[in-house]
């Protein structure tokens, strides 16, 4: 599969999820704050933490709810790295956006992802989705108190302080590419 190539169906369904984030962020009181597509590394991951964070203070967003942006900006891009999926040529299809309706804040991300990763991932979402408030805690201070790590150096943190930060306020979606692929979406949000 070649990801990066103009006028495929992949590219296609990923350019329209972006285009209509980006649309529903213009008028009155909305606007994006931050904005990346494509390929992501740890650079560009520091780049658009920093980015993110100017913004915050710049916006006078409180400090709890940068916090909590912050954390979730963090875990979001180190998914997108750690999980994102590569075509044949090595290229990673990714977007990372934030928007801000009046004072909501709307942390967008999409990569790529095999569908039986999908699979896996929906049952593990949908597991953190279900839990109140108290069993989210729990479930994370399990997880992190047994501190075993992936074959990709992940130990099962990130949704759950997703989860955490955002007050469970999160969505995910999975469209299927091909036969090999889908495109995992995911947005969370915090008030500020």
């Amino acid at each position: 599969m070649d990801l990066n190539k103009v006028g495929s169906v992949e590219e296609s369904i990923f350019t329209a999820k972006v285009n209509s984030i980006k649309a529903a962020y213009t008028g009155d009181d909305k606007k994006i704050l931050v904005s990346h597509v494509g390929e992501l590394d740890q650079d560009k991951v520091n780049t658009i933490s920093s980015l993110v964070e100017t913004q915050m203070e710049n916006l006078g967003v409180s400090k709890s709810a940068v916090k909590k942006i912050f954390n979730i900006v963090i875990e979001t891009l180190q998914n997108i790295c750690l999980h994102g999926e590569k075509d044949n040529n090595g290229y990673q299809m990714t977007y990372f956006i934030i928007g801000k309706n009046q004072n909501e804040f709307t942390i967008f991300s999409g990569n790529i992802i095999t569908n039986i990763g999908a699979e896996k991932l929906n049952i593990r979402l949908n597991s953190v989705k279900s839990l109140n408030d108290v069993e989210l805690k729990k479930q994370y201070m399990e997880v992190l108190s047994n501190g075993e790590l992936s074959a990709k150096g992940g130990a099962g943190l990130g949704f759950l302080t997703i989860a955490l930060k955002s007050g469970n306020n999160m969505d995910f979606e999975f469209q299927v590419l091909n036969k090999e692929y889908s495109l995992f979406t995911l947005q969370s949000k915090v008030l500020g």
